[in-house]
């Protein structure tokens, strides 16, 4: 078989073509995604003993992209020695075809792929916690064979179970933010009831999540916004306090800052912030440290802005404040995350679906910073 339709599912699961439609990313035209990301062919990728192969339904967009895409932080090619690279960490597909040591997943089973690889056999896997292990890596972007494309190859611990009451297009867009914002706020900052909870980028990707979790613990959520649309939903998934962060120039310094940590507690009633959901990083960093209250939280993900960050260490140490860094979640937390949303108590926040060929088109105005929620890139479903 030459390969298999685009949007649609015609063959039997197991029927392996001999390759496949895949959105790509090549050194030579590293740059915006508007340019680095085009359609090609590509061969199917094999399977080892403990990998399974997913007919990818549809795929979820994540700023990740666009980093493959500019080559920056860190080109992709420099973590992976394969001629192209497959961006793509988010995906909701059926299982096609499984390795022989495979026992939990059989083909035909409906899924959602997690982004984190690891090895399963060092000690930090077996004991500690696989975001340990040294041969950790985030599918999709440290690895090729991600999401953007009719096939792919995950090792058999990403999957867990596709909530049946979400479409496809739903049940892509969700895991890497959720599972990320889910172990930086339960696991990592030990959210509780009761905590002032400031969350950058609100109305975002990991931001909506963010929110939905504090509600759920009975934290209270500070939503920060940058425009009418986000302050809507914000609002519509339980926030009561909402800054519009674009009355703040955080380039003047410190006054501006400061000025926002009054804004924060005249929503809490003279309350700093207990936990700061941090992602945001160079634009945002110094401004988190200050409104941390004293022993307060800055739990940080990512750096969107900007990863050299210049902040005013003595509100750190004066204040006794932390900062914690967390990156994704291990399989049994994202198991546990997504059962909140099989149960209803979580819901993806999707703004737009793309089909395949326009998938660079998407990642473009994650660059751009023009979305809200996520985006998620129909690959074999056809609606």
């Amino acid at each position: 078989m030459k390969r298999l339709d685009l949007g649609a599912v015609t063959a039997p699961p197991g029927a392996i073509p001999d390759s496949m439609l895949a959105v790509t990313i090549r050194r030579e035209r590293e740059g915006e995604p508007r340019d680095a990301m085009k359609l090609e062919e590509v061969p199917v990728p094999g399977i080892g003993p403990d990998e399974v192969l997913v007919l990818v339904m549809a795929a979820g967009v994540n700023f990740n992209g666009v980093w493959a895409a500019r080559g920056r932080p860190v080109s992709v090619f420099d973590m992976h020695h394969e001629p192209f690279h497959i961006a793509g960490s988010d995906a909701a597909g059926i299982v096609w075809k499984v390795g022989e040591s495979v026992t939990r997943w059989k083909p035909g089973d409906e899924v959602v792929v997690h982004c984190n690889q690891s090895c399963g056999q060092c000690p930090e896997c077996n004991g500690l916690d696989p975001m340990a292990c040294e041969r950790q890596k985030i599918w999709g972007y440290e690895t090729s064979w991600g999401s953007f494309a009719q096939l792919a190859k995950v090792q058999a611990q990403q999957l867990v179970h596709k909530p049946r009451q979400l479409g496809w297009a739903e049940a892509a867009s969700y895991g890497l933010t959720y599972f990320t914002a889910y172990r930086m706020l339960v696991d990592r900052a030990e959210m509780k009831p009761g905590d002032n909870v400031l969350v950058w980028g609100a109305g975002g990707g990991l931001g909506s999540f963010a929110v939905q979790l504090c509600k759920l613990v009975g934290a209270n959520p500070i939503a920060v916004v940058s425009s009418p649309e986000r302050e809507r939903l914000v609002r519509e998934l339980g926030a009561s306090m909402v800054i519009d962060r674009t009355g703040f120039d955080f380039t003047r310094g410190p006054q501006v800052s400061r000025a926002f940590g009054a804004r924060i507690r005249e929503l809490t009633g003279g309350k700093d912030a207990d936990i700061v959901f941090e992602h945001v990083g160079k634009q945002t960093f110094p401004t988190s440290v200050l409104v941390a209250k004293r022993f307060g939280k800055i739990v940080i993900c990512g750096a969107t802005s900007g990863y050299d960050l210049d902040f005013d260490v003595r509100y750190l140490w004066m204040r006794q404040k932390t900062i914690i860094g967390s990156h994704f979640a291990n399989a049994y937390e994202a198991e546990r995350a997504n059962r909140l949303v099989i149960e209803g108590k979580i819901r993806p926040v999707l703004d737009q679906v793309f089909p395949l060929h326009r998938a660079a088109e998407a990642h473009q105005l994650v660059a751009d910073n023009r979305h809200k929620g996520k985006i998620a890139i129909l690959v074999q479903a056809a609606a």
